[in-house]
C-alpha cells in the first residue's frame, strides 16, 4: 500500500478520500449550500462533538479532523495548546491519535492547566501542535495576568506568542506540523492582520508554510441579518470592510530553500 510519509492515507486508493479529505483553501459553512469548485463545503458530521455554546471560539472539530487525517498517523502524537472546549482532544481519540492538552484555562477534567509558554508534555515526539490563540484582548477569557487575552498592549501579546513558539518548537520533531488558526481583528479603528503577524513569527523559527486555508465563520448567536446590518453600518462609519473569516495556517517545521525565514528576520 502506497502511502505518504505524514500520515496513513491509502494513496492506492485516494479516490475514496475525495468526498471526505478536503485539499481547498476555501472553507464555507453557511454561505452555500452547495459545493463550488475549488471550495470545500464543510460537512455535517454528526459523530463528531460539537462546540461547546459556553466557550468563544470558532476552533470546530472539521479543522482538527482534516489536519490530523492528513499530517498524522495512528498512534502519533498531537499537542492542543489551547485545549478550549476539548474537541481536539474528542476528535484525536476518535482518529487513535494520542492527545497531549492543556490550557491556563481548562474547562474539561481531562485538560491539563498549564502555560504554554513553559509546559512539559514530557516528550519530544509531538508530529503535531493544534493551536488557536485568543485574538489579543478581543474576548477577555479569564483574569489570570498570564493568559495572552489579557496583555495590555499587541507588542506584549505578541512577546507572550513568541514564548509559546520558542518551547512547543523543543518538543515538535523535525518535519512535524504546527496548525494555527487566527483571523483579522479591529482596533482604533485599524485593521489588524494577527493571524498574519503570529504566523510570520512561525516561520522566522524556520517553518515553512504548506497551506493558507479561509474558513468563515459561519453561525453566530442572535439574529444573523441584525448582527450584519450593525456590521455593515459600522463598516461604512469606520471605513473598513468586511473580512467574516479564520485563517488556518498549515505549517510544517522544515528548512525553506526559499531562505523565507531569513527574508523575514531581515525585511519583515
Amino acid at each position: 500500500m502506497k502511502t505518504p510519509k505524514h500520515s496513513d492515507l491509502n494513496l492506492d486508493n485516494w479516490r475514496q478520500y475525495i468526498n471526505d479529505i478536503t485539499t481547498n483553501s476555501r472553507w464555507l459553512s453557511t454561505l452555500s449550500d452547495k459545493p463550488i469548485f475549488g471550495n470545500f463545503l464543510i460537512p455535517k458530521r454528526n459523530y463528531l462533538p460539537k462546540l461547546s455554546s459556553e466557550h468563544h471560539g470558532i476552533w470546530i472539530a472539521e479543522i482538527p479532523y482534516q489536519m490530523i487525517n492528513r499530517f498524522t498517523k495512528k498512534d502519533e502524537i498531537v499537542w492542543s495548546i489551547f485545549g478550549g472546549s476539548g474537541i481536539d482532544y474528542e476528535v484525536s481519540n476518535y482518529l487513535g491519535r494520542k492527545c497531549i492538552i492543556n490550557d491556563i484555562n481548562p474547562k474539561q477534567k481531562y485538560i491539563q492547566y498549564g502555560d504554554t509558554r513553559t509546559f512539559n508534555p514530557n516528550t519530544n515526539q509531538i508530529k503535531m501542535i493544534l493551536a488557536h490563540p485568543p485574538y489579543w484582548d478581543m474576548v477577555k477569557y479569564s483574569n489570570n495576568e498570564n493568559d495572552g487575552s489579557n496583555k495590555n498592549s499587541l507588542f506584549e501579546f505578541l512577546e507572550w506568542w513568541n514564548e509559546i513558539i520558542d518551547n512547543v518548537d523543543k518538543y515538535l520533531i523535525k518535519d512535524g506540523y504546527f496548525i494555527l488558526a487566527c483571523g483579522n481583528m479591529y482596533k482604533n479603528s485599524e485593521e489588524i492582520e494577527l493571524g498574519e503577524i503570529l504566523k510570520n513569527m512561525v516561520l522566522k523559527k524556520g517553518y515553512i508554510l504548506k497551506q493558507h486555508i479561509i474558513k468563515d465563520y459561519g453561525e453566530t448567536k442572535g439574529s444573523v441579518t441584525k448582527n450584519y446590518n450593525v456590521n455593515y453600518y459600522r463598516q461604512l462609519k469606520g471605513g473598513y470592510g468586511n473580512f467574516y473569516g479564520d485563517n488556518i495556517y498549515v505549517l510544517k517545521k522544515q528548512k525553506s530553500k526559499n531562505n523565507i525565514s531569513k527574508i523575514i528576520k531581515q525585511f519583515i
